[in-house]
């Protein structure tokens, strides 16, 4: 066995002829395919790492709602207290789309915002949104000293509204709007003569936050529940959904369970099963990525096959001196399979370290894509996160190691073969 992976290694040494070009052509197939999926694999599991991450910021591990109307602040009170005795937290939240009014000059209208109104010591123990704040306060709620209602905006609102700390703007609640008309007997629309004329609440800017998930940032602004309640005519204390926490929220079926049992009337919906659809499109993402890029490590492994049957046309006659000094077929074909095996071990090392390097630098390598090309190569608009996320797993690593040092293998099979059949009469006839 010895004697066989020296000579394999000896014909993998790199000469001044087309062979050795053709191995390192080789080489090179392997160790760029195997980079593509380190990469790969490594940006899709940071990108759903840290889409979980978010997400739990910023809903909760699991919300209570009640099928059919806003909770009471007795339910409110007697459901958290269930929660305490679970061994969990939650809090009251009124969350409804509105309709926002801005400018100084020109009067302009927001109709994607939703507010989240809740206490701001839930927002400083659950959300956390003193870490994220930018400027200003965790200011919420009235004030009886400039008689003003105390809002926080992301720095999306602040820029596409035009609005720094300070600033006031005017939130139009859906069903004051909805009330004001209504479709008569004959199918079409009048006014509503049970309606009254309201006025929009208006809103202090108190503080301008992002929490870098540019799909909640876009949207969402938080006000005092007791605000939320007189915009949307709720008795003060009531809630639309109850905010829960858990221990792990990676763990948290039991719970569920038992809140479930306990609590028959509500619907509870844990974090995973509200984003279930999304997460599994992420998953079946990184799947299909892996089968598309391993048939870079396929092409690489014909060409392996390829590099072989010209080298066993090369080395005909060393093949048939070895056959003739007793060399079996079997130890002829383990040659050229170690052959290929060594260039995907080579390959898959070299791949790796360059996987690791490239997921290492990849902020310097897009902005340096970015500065070239005079485009943003990742412009946070689009997407969740302000930087590219990565995160390597050992197992993703290994397994991908694993399949393209096989498929090398595989691929010097063929010539293998036809090596191991030479007769040495045939290949030294000439000599």
């Amino acid at each position: 066995m010895f004697y066989e992976l020296f000579l394999a290694g000896r014909y993998l040494k790199p000469r001044r002829n087309a062979v050795s070009l053709i191995t390192l052509t080789s080489i090179l197939g392997v160790t760029l395919g195997v980079t593509v999926l380190i990469v790969v694999m490594a940006v899709m599991t940071g990108f759903t790492s840290e889409m979980k991450k978010k997400l739990i910021e910023t809903q909760a591990h699991f919300q209570i709602r009640h099928p059919r109307r806003a909770i009471s602040g007795v339910e409110s009170n007697l459901i958290c207290n269930e929660l305490l005795r679970a061994g969990a937290s939650g809090t009251p939240v009124i969350q409804s789309p509105v309709l926002v009014q801005f400018g100084k000059r020109s009067q302009r209208l927001d109709t994607q915002t939703v507010m989240f109104a809740a206490s701001a010591d839930a927002l400083k123990e659950h959300l956390d949104l003193k870490k994220y704040l930018k400027a200003g306060s965790l200011k919420l709620g009235s004030s009886f000293a400039d008689d003003a209602h105390y809002a926080i905006i992301s720095t999306y609102m602040a820029e596409r509204w035009q609005l720094g700390i300070g600033d006031k703007f005017l939130v139009h609640s859906s069903k004051h709007l909805t009330d004001l008309v209504k479709f008569n007997a004959a199918g079409g629309i009048e006014l509503n003569n049970d309606s009254s004329a309201y006025l929009p609440a208006e809103f202090t800017v108190a503080g301008i936050y992002a929490l870098g998930k540019s799909d909640f940032d876009q949207i969402v602004f938080f006000a005092d529940p007791d605000d939320a309640a007189e915009l949307f005519d709720l008795p003060w204390g009531s809630a639309t959904t109850i905010y829960g926490w858990g221990k792990d929220p990676f763990n948290q079926q039991n719970l569920l369970e038992k809140l479930a049992a306990a609590m028959p009337q509500y619907y509870i919906t844990g974090w995973e099963e509200a984003n279930r659809n999304f997460l599994e499109v992420l998953a079946v993402e990184k799947l299909m990525m892996f089968f598309l890029l391993i048939f870079i490590v396929l092409v690489a492994a014909f060409s392996i096959t390829n590099t072989l049957i010209t080298s066993i046309y090369q080395k005909t006659r060393e093949i048939g001196l070895l056959k003739a000094i007793g060399c079996t077929d079997l130890s002829v074909m383990r040659i050229f399979i170690l052959q290929g095996f060594l260039v995907g071990v080579i390959g898959s090392l070299s791949g790796t370290v360059l996987g690791y390097l490239v997921i290492h630098f990849r902020q310097n390598i897009i902005n340096a894509a970015s500065k070239i090309s005079g485009q943003n190569i990742f412009p946070k608009e689009f997407y969740f996160f302000d930087k590219l996320p990565a995160e390597i797993v050992t197992s993703d690593v290994a397994f991908i190691v694993i399949c393209s040092i096989l498929l090398c293998t595989i691929g010097a099979l063929l010539p293998a073969l036809r090596a191991a059949r030479l007769q040495p009469s045939e290949a030294l006839r000439y000599e």
